[in-house]
Protein backbone atom coordinates (compact mmCIF):
# COMPACT_ATOMS: atom_id res chain seq x y z
CA UNK A 1 0.00 0.00 0.00
CA UNK A 2 2.87 2.37 0.94
CA UNK A 3 4.51 1.52 -2.37
CA UNK A 4 1.27 2.30 -4.18
CA UNK A 5 1.01 5.66 -2.43
CA UNK A 6 4.62 6.46 -3.30
CA UNK A 7 4.03 5.62 -6.95
CA UNK A 8 0.91 7.79 -6.91
CA UNK A 9 2.84 10.71 -5.42
CA UNK A 10 5.62 10.25 -8.00
CA UNK A 11 3.03 10.26 -10.78
CA UNK A 12 1.55 13.49 -9.45
CA UNK A 13 5.03 15.00 -9.27
CA UNK A 14 5.73 14.01 -12.86
CA UNK A 15 2.40 15.49 -13.93
CA UNK A 16 3.14 18.76 -12.15
CA UNK A 17 6.67 18.87 -13.58
CA UNK A 18 5.33 18.23 -17.05
CA UNK A 19 2.74 20.96 -16.57
CA UNK A 20 5.43 23.39 -15.41
CA UNK A 21 7.61 22.43 -18.35
CA UNK A 22 4.73 22.89 -20.76
CA UNK A 23 3.94 26.24 -19.19
CA UNK A 24 7.60 27.30 -19.47
CA UNK A 25 7.74 26.18 -23.10
CA UNK A 26 4.48 28.01 -23.80
CA UNK A 27 5.81 31.17 -22.13
CA UNK A 28 9.04 30.89 -24.07
CA UNK A 29 7.17 30.46 -27.35
CA UNK A 30 4.89 33.36 -26.49
CA UNK A 31 7.91 35.54 -25.65
CA UNK A 32 9.61 34.51 -28.86
CA UNK A 33 6.48 35.38 -30.82
CA UNK A 34 6.31 38.73 -29.05
CA UNK A 35 9.95 39.44 -29.90
CA UNK A 36 9.35 38.47 -33.55
CA UNK A 37 6.39 40.85 -33.78
CA UNK A 38 8.40 43.59 -32.07
CA UNK A 39 11.24 43.02 -34.54
CA UNK A 40 8.87 43.38 -37.49
CA UNK A 41 7.25 46.52 -36.03
CA UNK A 42 10.58 48.16 -35.20
CA UNK A 43 11.99 47.13 -38.57
CA UNK A 44 9.09 48.86 -40.33
CA UNK A 45 9.48 51.92 -38.12
CA UNK A 46 13.18 52.12 -38.92
CA UNK A 47 12.52 51.59 -42.63
CA UNK A 48 9.93 54.42 -42.58
CA UNK A 49 12.39 56.71 -40.78
CA UNK A 50 15.08 55.82 -43.32
CA UNK A 51 12.72 56.58 -46.20
CA UNK A 52 11.74 59.91 -44.66
CA UNK A 53 15.38 60.76 -44.06
CA UNK A 54 16.27 60.07 -47.68
CA UNK A 55 13.32 62.15 -48.88
CA UNK A 56 14.35 65.04 -46.65
CA UNK A 57 17.97 64.73 -47.79
CA UNK A 58 16.86 64.78 -51.42
CA UNK A 59 14.76 67.86 -50.64
CA UNK A 60 17.75 69.49 -48.94
CA UNK A 61 19.89 68.67 -51.96
CA UNK A 62 17.41 70.44 -54.25
CA UNK A 63 17.15 73.42 -51.87
CA UNK A 64 20.94 73.70 -51.76
CA UNK A 65 21.06 73.71 -55.56
CA UNK A 66 18.42 76.47 -55.66
CA UNK A 67 20.25 78.48 -53.00
CA UNK A 68 23.47 78.12 -54.98
CA UNK A 69 21.66 79.31 -58.11
CA UNK A 70 20.11 82.32 -56.34
CA UNK A 71 23.44 83.26 -54.77
CA UNK A 72 25.08 83.10 -58.22
CA UNK A 73 22.27 85.18 -59.77
CA UNK A 74 22.43 87.70 -56.94
CA UNK A 75 26.19 87.98 -57.34
CA UNK A 76 25.82 88.56 -61.08
CA UNK A 77 23.12 91.18 -60.52
CA UNK A 78 25.22 92.89 -57.87
CA UNK A 79 28.10 93.09 -60.34
CA UNK A 80 25.80 94.52 -63.02
CA UNK A 81 24.42 97.01 -60.50
CA UNK A 82 27.93 98.16 -59.59
CA UNK A 83 28.79 98.67 -63.28
CA UNK A 84 25.56 100.63 -63.85
CA UNK A 85 26.22 102.82 -60.83
CA UNK A 86 29.70 103.62 -62.15
CA UNK A 87 28.29 104.42 -65.63
CA UNK A 88 25.58 106.62 -64.13
CA UNK A 89 28.18 108.49 -62.08
CA UNK A 90 30.34 109.00 -65.19
CA UNK A 91 27.34 110.30 -67.15
CA UNK A 92 26.39 112.59 -64.27
CA UNK A 93 29.95 113.99 -64.24
CA UNK A 94 29.80 114.56 -68.01
CA UNK A 95 26.42 116.32 -67.71
CA UNK A 96 27.80 118.54 -64.97
CA UNK A 97 30.88 119.28 -67.09
CA UNK A 98 28.77 120.20 -70.14
CA UNK A 99 26.46 122.31 -67.98
CA UNK A 100 29.48 124.19 -66.72
CA UNK A 101 30.79 124.71 -70.28
CA UNK A 102 27.35 125.86 -71.46
CA UNK A 103 27.09 128.36 -68.58
CA UNK A 104 30.58 129.67 -69.36
CA UNK A 105 29.75 129.98 -73.07
CA UNK A 106 26.50 131.80 -72.30
CA UNK A 107 28.40 134.14 -70.00
CA UNK A 108 30.98 134.86 -72.72
CA UNK A 109 28.22 135.48 -75.27
CA UNK A 110 26.48 137.82 -72.86
CA UNK A 111 29.72 139.72 -72.35
CA UNK A 112 30.25 140.01 -76.10
CA UNK A 113 26.69 141.21 -76.66
CA UNK A 114 27.11 143.69 -73.84
CA UNK A 115 30.34 144.92 -75.41
CA UNK A 116 28.70 145.18 -78.81
CA UNK A 117 25.78 147.02 -77.24
CA UNK A 118 28.21 149.44 -75.59
CA UNK A 119 29.83 149.88 -78.98
CA UNK A 120 26.44 150.91 -80.26
CA UNK A 121 26.10 154.21 -82.03
CA UNK A 122 29.27 155.92 -83.20
CA UNK A 123 31.87 153.34 -81.97
CA UNK A 124 30.03 150.43 -83.60
CA UNK A 125 29.38 152.49 -86.69
CA UNK A 126 33.08 153.44 -86.85
CA UNK A 127 34.03 149.72 -86.52
CA UNK A 128 31.78 148.92 -89.46
CA UNK A 129 32.21 152.01 -91.60
CA UNK A 130 35.94 152.62 -91.08
CA UNK A 131 36.70 149.85 -93.45
CA UNK A 132 39.09 150.50 -96.32
CA UNK A 133 36.64 149.17 -98.81
CA UNK A 134 33.24 147.57 -99.16
CA UNK A 135 34.97 144.23 -98.96
CA UNK A 136 36.42 145.13 -95.57
CA UNK A 137 33.01 146.32 -94.40
CA UNK A 138 31.41 143.03 -95.41
CA UNK A 139 34.21 141.22 -93.68
CA UNK A 140 33.67 143.13 -90.39
CA UNK A 141 29.94 142.47 -90.48
CA UNK A 142 30.58 138.80 -91.15
CA UNK A 143 33.04 138.65 -88.24
CA UNK A 144 30.42 139.97 -85.85
CA UNK A 145 27.84 137.52 -87.25
CA UNK A 146 30.22 134.58 -87.17
CA UNK A 147 31.25 135.25 -83.55
CA UNK A 148 27.64 135.48 -82.41
CA UNK A 149 26.58 132.48 -84.53
CA UNK A 150 29.52 130.40 -83.26
CA UNK A 151 28.58 131.08 -79.67
CA UNK A 152 24.98 130.18 -80.34
CA UNK A 153 25.94 126.94 -82.09
CA UNK A 154 28.21 125.99 -79.19
CA UNK A 155 25.42 126.59 -76.71
CA UNK A 156 22.98 124.57 -78.83
CA UNK A 157 25.56 121.77 -79.09
CA UNK A 158 26.04 121.75 -75.34
CA UNK A 159 22.30 121.63 -74.79
CA UNK A 160 21.92 118.74 -77.24
CA UNK A 161 24.75 116.79 -75.60
CA UNK A 162 23.34 117.45 -72.15
CA UNK A 163 19.90 116.27 -73.22
CA UNK A 164 21.37 113.14 -74.81
CA UNK A 165 23.40 112.34 -71.69
CA UNK A 166 20.42 112.96 -69.44
CA UNK A 167 18.33 110.53 -71.51
CA UNK A 168 21.06 107.89 -71.22
CA UNK A 169 21.35 108.53 -67.50
CA UNK A 170 17.58 108.20 -67.12
CA UNK A 171 17.63 104.92 -69.06
CA UNK A 172 20.48 103.57 -66.93
CA UNK A 173 18.73 104.72 -63.77
CA UNK A 174 15.62 102.80 -64.84
CA UNK A 175 17.72 99.70 -65.50
CA UNK A 176 19.33 100.15 -62.10
CA UNK A 177 15.93 100.30 -60.40
CA UNK A 178 14.85 97.16 -62.27
CA UNK A 179 18.03 95.38 -61.19
CA UNK A 180 17.50 96.44 -57.58
CA UNK A 181 13.94 95.11 -57.78
CA UNK A 182 15.10 91.75 -59.18
CA UNK A 183 17.94 91.64 -56.65
CA UNK A 184 15.47 92.26 -53.80
CA UNK A 185 13.18 89.53 -55.13
CA UNK A 186 16.08 87.06 -55.34
CA UNK A 187 17.20 87.99 -51.81
CA UNK A 188 13.66 87.36 -50.57
CA UNK A 189 13.62 84.02 -52.38
CA UNK A 190 17.01 83.14 -50.89
CA UNK A 191 15.72 84.02 -47.39
CA UNK A 192 12.72 81.74 -47.90
CA UNK A 193 14.96 78.93 -49.16
CA UNK A 194 17.26 79.27 -46.15
CA UNK A 195 14.22 79.19 -43.84
CA UNK A 196 12.97 76.08 -45.63
CA UNK A 197 16.44 74.58 -45.37
CA UNK A 198 16.52 75.23 -41.60
CA UNK A 199 13.07 73.68 -41.22
CA UNK A 200 14.14 70.57 -43.12
CA UNK A 201 17.31 70.35 -41.06
CA UNK A 202 15.22 70.36 -37.87
CA UNK A 203 12.98 67.70 -39.38
CA UNK A 204 16.06 65.71 -40.35
CA UNK A 205 17.43 65.91 -36.81
CA UNK A 206 14.11 64.59 -35.49
CA UNK A 207 14.16 61.72 -37.97
CA UNK A 208 17.74 60.87 -37.03
CA UNK A 209 16.78 60.75 -33.36
CA UNK A 210 13.88 58.42 -34.19
CA UNK A 211 16.30 56.24 -36.17
CA UNK A 212 18.74 56.20 -33.26
CA UNK A 213 16.00 55.10 -30.82
CA UNK A 214 14.83 52.43 -33.27
CA UNK A 215 18.38 51.20 -33.82
CA UNK A 216 18.96 51.00 -30.05
CA UNK A 217 15.74 49.05 -29.65
CA UNK A 218 16.73 46.70 -32.46
CA UNK A 219 20.08 46.11 -30.74
CA UNK A 220 18.21 45.11 -27.57
CA UNK A 221 15.86 42.91 -29.59
CA UNK A 222 18.83 41.26 -31.25
CA UNK A 223 20.14 40.20 -27.84
CA UNK A 224 16.71 38.90 -26.84
CA UNK A 225 16.33 37.03 -30.12
CA UNK A 226 19.61 35.23 -29.47
CA UNK A 227 18.41 34.38 -25.94
CA UNK A 228 15.14 32.87 -27.17
CA UNK A 229 16.60 31.49 -30.45
CA UNK A 230 14.36 33.67 -32.63
CA UNK A 231 15.30 33.48 -36.33
CA UNK A 232 15.76 36.97 -37.84
CA UNK A 233 16.26 35.75 -41.44
CA UNK A 234 18.96 38.34 -42.01
CA UNK A 235 16.65 41.17 -40.90
CA UNK A 236 19.24 42.71 -38.59
CA UNK A 237 22.00 42.64 -41.20
CA UNK A 238 19.70 44.42 -43.66
CA UNK A 239 18.61 47.00 -41.09
CA UNK A 240 22.12 47.90 -40.00
CA UNK A 241 23.54 48.04 -43.52
CA UNK A 242 24.73 51.56 -44.41
CA UNK A 243 23.20 53.39 -47.37
CA UNK A 244 25.33 54.65 -50.27
CA UNK A 245 25.38 58.16 -48.81
CA UNK A 246 26.34 56.83 -45.36
CA UNK A 247 29.30 55.01 -46.97
CA UNK A 248 30.99 58.19 -48.21
CA UNK A 249 34.74 57.87 -47.69
CA UNK A 250 34.48 54.12 -47.10
CA UNK A 251 33.69 52.77 -50.58
CA UNK A 252 36.20 50.29 -52.04
CA UNK A 253 38.25 51.07 -55.14
CA UNK A 254 36.52 50.09 -58.39
CA UNK A 255 39.85 49.17 -60.01
CA UNK A 256 43.39 48.58 -58.82
CA UNK A 257 45.54 51.09 -60.63
CA UNK A 258 46.80 54.67 -60.69
CA UNK A 259 44.60 57.76 -60.93
CA UNK A 260 45.98 59.56 -63.98
CA UNK A 261 43.16 62.07 -64.41
CA UNK A 262 41.53 63.75 -61.44
CA UNK A 263 38.09 65.30 -60.94
CA UNK A 264 37.59 68.99 -61.77
CA UNK A 265 39.36 71.48 -64.03
CA UNK A 266 42.27 70.10 -66.01
CA UNK A 267 44.67 71.80 -68.43
CA UNK A 268 45.10 69.87 -71.65
CA UNK A 269 48.65 69.38 -72.89
CA UNK A 270 48.02 69.57 -76.63
CA UNK A 271 45.81 72.70 -76.68
CA UNK A 272 45.38 75.85 -74.56
CA UNK A 273 41.88 75.02 -73.29
CA UNK A 274 40.88 74.14 -69.73
CA UNK A 275 38.49 71.18 -69.49
CA UNK A 276 36.14 70.12 -66.71
CA UNK A 277 36.45 66.44 -65.81
CA UNK A 278 33.35 65.08 -64.08
CA UNK A 279 35.08 61.89 -63.01
CA UNK A 280 38.48 60.25 -62.70
CA UNK A 281 40.52 57.98 -64.94
CA UNK A 282 42.27 54.99 -63.37
CA UNK A 283 45.07 53.53 -65.49
CA UNK A 284 45.49 49.75 -65.24
CA UNK A 285 46.46 46.81 -67.43
CA UNK A 286 43.94 45.81 -70.07
CA UNK A 287 41.48 43.23 -68.78
CA UNK A 288 41.89 44.12 -65.08
CA UNK A 289 38.86 43.42 -62.89
CA UNK A 290 36.41 46.29 -62.40
CA UNK A 291 34.33 45.90 -59.23
CA UNK A 292 31.10 47.55 -58.11
CA UNK A 293 31.72 50.04 -55.31
CA UNK A 294 28.33 49.31 -53.66
CA UNK A 295 25.20 47.18 -53.89
CA UNK A 296 22.76 48.19 -56.58
CA UNK A 297 21.14 47.37 -59.87
CA UNK A 298 22.53 47.66 -63.40
CA UNK A 299 20.61 50.63 -64.82
CA UNK A 300 22.43 50.87 -68.19
CA UNK A 301 24.77 48.69 -70.19
CA UNK A 302 26.01 49.79 -73.59
CA UNK A 303 28.01 52.28 -75.64
CA UNK A 304 27.98 55.98 -74.83
CA UNK A 305 29.43 58.51 -77.30
CA UNK A 306 32.80 59.69 -76.04
CA UNK A 307 32.78 57.20 -73.15
CA UNK A 308 32.85 53.85 -74.92
CA UNK A 309 31.55 50.68 -73.32
CA UNK A 310 29.72 51.84 -70.19
CA UNK A 311 27.94 50.40 -67.15
CA UNK A 312 25.76 52.58 -64.88
CA UNK A 313 24.77 51.13 -61.50
CA UNK A 314 21.81 52.56 -59.56
CA UNK A 315 22.53 52.49 -55.81
CA UNK A 316 19.18 53.94 -54.70
CA UNK A 317 18.30 57.45 -53.46
CA UNK A 318 19.29 58.74 -56.94
CA UNK A 319 22.97 57.82 -56.46
CA UNK A 320 24.78 56.26 -59.43
CA UNK A 321 28.25 54.98 -60.22
CA UNK A 322 29.48 55.04 -63.83
CA UNK A 323 32.12 52.67 -65.26
CA UNK A 324 33.26 53.70 -68.76
CA UNK A 325 36.02 52.83 -71.24
CA UNK A 326 35.38 49.23 -70.18
CA UNK A 327 36.39 46.12 -72.08
CA UNK A 328 33.93 43.31 -71.34
CA UNK A 329 30.87 44.06 -69.19
CA UNK A 330 29.81 40.99 -67.24
CA UNK A 331 26.27 42.06 -66.20
CA UNK A 332 23.13 43.02 -68.10
CA UNK A 333 20.57 45.74 -67.51
CA UNK A 334 18.36 44.95 -64.52
CA UNK A 335 20.82 42.58 -62.79
CA UNK A 336 21.14 42.90 -59.02
CA UNK A 337 24.75 43.71 -58.09
CA UNK A 338 26.59 43.30 -54.81
CA UNK A 339 29.46 45.37 -53.49
CA UNK A 340 32.90 44.30 -54.82
CA UNK A 341 31.27 42.08 -57.47
CA UNK A 342 33.31 41.94 -60.68
CA UNK A 343 31.11 43.72 -63.19
CA UNK A 344 33.51 44.44 -66.07
CA UNK A 345 37.12 44.52 -67.22
CA UNK A 346 39.25 47.55 -68.02
CA UNK A 347 39.53 48.65 -71.64
CA UNK A 348 42.44 48.88 -74.07
CA UNK A 349 44.53 51.97 -74.66
CA UNK A 350 43.19 54.28 -77.38
CA UNK A 351 44.45 57.36 -79.20
CA UNK A 352 43.04 59.58 -76.43
CA UNK A 353 43.23 57.40 -73.32
CA UNK A 354 45.55 54.79 -71.80
CA UNK A 355 44.33 51.34 -70.76
CA UNK A 356 42.09 51.50 -67.73
CA UNK A 357 38.67 52.85 -66.75
CA UNK A 358 36.86 56.18 -66.46
CA UNK A 359 34.75 56.40 -63.29
CA UNK A 360 32.06 58.78 -62.03
CA UNK A 361 29.78 59.14 -59.00
CA UNK A 362 26.59 61.14 -59.46
CA UNK A 363 23.64 62.18 -57.32
CA UNK A 364 20.75 62.89 -59.68
CA UNK A 365 22.80 64.46 -62.51
CA UNK A 366 25.30 66.23 -60.23
CA UNK A 367 28.84 64.80 -60.43
CA UNK A 368 30.84 64.28 -57.21
CA UNK A 369 34.59 63.83 -56.79
CA UNK A 370 35.00 60.01 -56.55
CA UNK A 371 38.22 60.33 -54.55
CA UNK A 372 36.23 61.85 -51.68
CA UNK A 373 34.03 58.74 -51.62
CA UNK A 374 36.69 56.05 -52.05
CA UNK A 375 38.77 54.57 -49.27
CA UNK A 376 42.47 54.84 -50.00
CA UNK A 377 42.03 56.17 -53.54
Amino acid sequence: MKRSMALGAFAILLTVSAAHAATAVGASAEKADEISKDIEFTKQKLADAEQKQRQVLSGLYEINKRIKKTVTERGSLSQQRSILEVNIKNLTDKVDELDSKAKLQRAQLAERLKAIYKLGGQPLARFILNADSSVSMDRNLKILGIVAQRDLELIKGYRHDVQDLQNKRKSLAQRLENLKSVEARISTQETKLVAEQNLKNKLLNGIRKSKMFAENKISALREKSEQFNVEDAGVFDALFKASFMDSKGELPRPLEGVVTQKFGLIKAKDHPYTLNSKGIFISAATGSAIKSVFDGKAAYVGELPGFGNTLIVDHGDHYYSVYSHAGEIKVTTGDEITQSQIVATSGDASADLPAGMYFEIRHFSEPYDPQQWMKGL
